[in-house]
């Protein structure tokens, strides 16, 4: 006998059948196996979905269908409801809008509203609650252990659960999956009704494409795979649309589709293309469904507009490299040597941060990512990976997903500059300036700065870097020189320390970036670094920050960009005049006497006794 927890798509569709004014929302839209999930114990389920579609404001829900399993009889308290808002009385769900009680008939509970509500554009929750009073424990296919039903669906966005044992406050579905004992994502499988004057029977609006890949280069098309979604009640075999750039007809295409009605919102993926520009600027383009069926598109919204940028050269994207190492870490001395080799081939174009771990350059342990194990590396915090190997386990792998990365589009250009406020030291003020190419309404990015130091060292046994390639010899020409290091290095000269961030784990400033952008001038911002109580200046020469831009969203920094700590101009003055002697090191702190192509430390010695000392690079 098959376990009664499993629901045939049959029976949703014999149940229901729309009515010619009537549509069905949700995530699940008639295809796919339906089941029952649950925590397995006996408690009240309160299930909700988001509605904040910006094409369903003016539609009125008329009702909201709830799919039940076999122990449906036995439920009790049960209810659907409307909120703006997902609030609690101690364990029981308090909605502000509407609630109606229904009884449980073993399949689908079909409930309708006395009066229509009338969605708005702030959006609302629709959901249901359902009690079940006890469970069969010596029974594992009890269908009351699993009293939800839904459907698999990476599609989860603005789906929440709460239960009054289990999951006392609301959670979003994905992260209850480990007590639901569910291996992959699932969506609820219950649907609102939707009713009123605006359904229409053949209606139809492409979708907008994602705010940051609004751009095209000049004299080069550009395609899109758009979603197209059906708005109305019949299903939908062609359609014809026009596409208009600067308020000009460039285009216009007849397309046979495949998209089913009764569900609002069923989509399907479309390519459609930009014809290529002659000049670069930004540029007003209009979608627009002018027909579906043959007949006029009854849409409400039959136009989907949109800015797009047409660019003349692309902006640079300089990745973010972030090494997570300790002088303690025998094996961590490769991702040193990955971090030397690429300042050495890429120069400005490499931002490099190192943070250290258990050891006296250490700064703190809320740092932006968290590491597996030492040493360890991470691209744009979206690849994580090893330092040096990179993903695929070479010499110096880092470089090709680091250049993986470099190739990808970047929205946004960065400036940076940064220089001692006072002749005492004591602050740093760092200026960016933000030059977006893509105008949006929803900026999701803000900025980070990091303060690194170059060439820090002590003789201090706690310096001391532990060296494991001693006593594991390797003839990769980049690994090589640690071979022949002994397995305790003293003096070793560290470079790109981070010593100080603008937050704690580095994340971002917030305000440091408005939320509406443009391609215009670009956006300026300041931060001071107070550094008058900070250890690791060794010397001032050596510094340099780094800004970092983060997508706040997603977490993935979409570029950055580095530059020197200037001295005020009063002290440089003094010093640049009074060199009495100049020296070279290589990385290991051995003195050179001549330079060839590569990395040095450059140690100028003063008049009056003192020396500075900084990194260059040498081409």
């Amino acid at each position: 006998m098959k376990n009664t927890l499993l629901l045939t798509l049959a029976l949703l569709t014999s149940v229901f059948a729309s009515a010619q004014n009537e549509m069905l929302y949700g995530i699940y839209q008639g295809t796919g196996t339906l089941k029952g999930v649950g925590t397995q114990k006996a408690e009240t389920y309160d299930v909700a979905m988001y509605l904040n579609d910006p094409t369903l404001a003016g539609l009125e829900i008329r009702g909201i269908n709830v799919p039940l399993n076999s122990s449906a009889a036995s439920l009790t308290d049960c209810k659907v409801w409307l909120t703006k808002e997902l609030t609690l009385d101690g364990s029981k769900v308090v909605p502000d809008i509407a609630s109606v009680n229904f009884t449980a008939d073993g399949k689908w509970a079909e409930v309708t509203f006395e009066t229509p509500y009338v969605i708005t554009s702030e959006g609302i929750y629709a959901g249901y609650s359902i009690t079940v009073p006890s469970v069969d424990t010596d029974n594992d296919n009890d269908p009351a252990k699993k009293p939800i039903v839904c459907i698999s669906s990476s599609n989860t966005e603005g789906l929440y659960l709460h239960t009054s044992r289990t999951f006392r406050k609301w959670k979003p579905i994905d992260e209850c999956l480990s007590n639901l004992k569910e291996t992959s994502p699932v969506a609820f499988a219950f649907v609102v009704r939707l009713s009123g004057d605006r359904i229409k029977q053949n209606a139809a609006q492409f979708s907008a494409p994602e705010a940051m890949t609004n751009y095209a280069f000049v004299k080069q098309s550009k395609t899109f795979n758009l979603k197209l979604s059906n708005h109305g009640t019949n299903n939908i075999s062609k359609i014809e649309y026009t596409l208009s750039i600067g308020g000009e007809v460039v285009d216009k295409q007849t397309k046979t589709v495949n998209l089913k009605g009764t569900y609002y919102g069923q989509s399907t993926s479309m390519k459609v293309t930009i014809p290529a520009q002659e000049e670069a600027g930004s540029q007003p383009v209009s979608l627009r469904v002018t027909k579906v069926n043959d007949v006029e598109n009854e849409d409400v919204e039959p136009a989907t507009n949109f800015m797009m940028a047409f660019l003349a050269e692309m902006p640079k994207h300089k990745p973010l490299m972030e090494e997570y190492t300790g002088t303690w870490c025998g094996w961590c001395p490769r991702g040193m040597a990955a971090m030397e080799a690429m300042t050495e081939k890429y120069g400005d174009d490499f931002v490099g941060v190192a943070y250290h771990n258990g050891d006296p350059m250490t700064i703190t342990n809320s740092t932006p990512n968290s590491p597996s194990g030492y040493p360890h590396g991470y691209i744009d915090r979206v690849i994580d990976t090893d330092p040096f190997m990179g993903t695929s386990g070479s010499s110096l792998g880092i470089e090709k997903d680091w250049k993986s990365r470099q190739a990808l589009f970047t929205p946004a250009t960065l400036e940076l500059e940064a220089v001692f406020k006072d002749q005492n030291l004591s602050a740093i003020e760092v200026t960016s300036r933000t030059h977006f190419v893509l105008a949006t309404d929803h900026n999701p990015m803000q900025l980070a700065y990091v303060l690194l130091a170059d060439d820090l060292h002590s003789t201090s046994t706690k310096w001391n870097q532990a060296n494991y390639y001693n006593s594991n010899p390797s003839n990769d020409p980049y690994l090589k020189w640690w071979s022949q290091q002994p397995a305790q290095i003293r003096d070793l000269h560290f470079n790109d320390v981070a010593i100080q961030m603008s937050n704690l784990g580095n994340t971002a400033i917030a305000g440091s970036l408005p939320e509406q952008v443009t391609d215009e001038a670009p956006y300026t911002h300041t931060y001071t670094f107070d550094v008058q109580e900070n250890k690791l200046i060794q010397n001032p020469e050596n510094l340099r920050v780094v800004v970092v831009l983060l997508n706040t969203e997603t977490g993935e920094v979409i570029n950055a960009q580095k530059c020197n700590v200037l001295l005020p101009t009063a002290v440089r003055s003094i010093q640049d005049g009074a060199a009495e002697h100049v020296s070279y090191t290589d990385l290991s702190g051995r003195r050179v006497s001549s330079l060839g192509q590569g990395i040095y430390i450059k140690t100028v010695r003063l008049a009056d006794g003192t020396t500075q000392s900084q990194k260059v690079i040498h081409n």
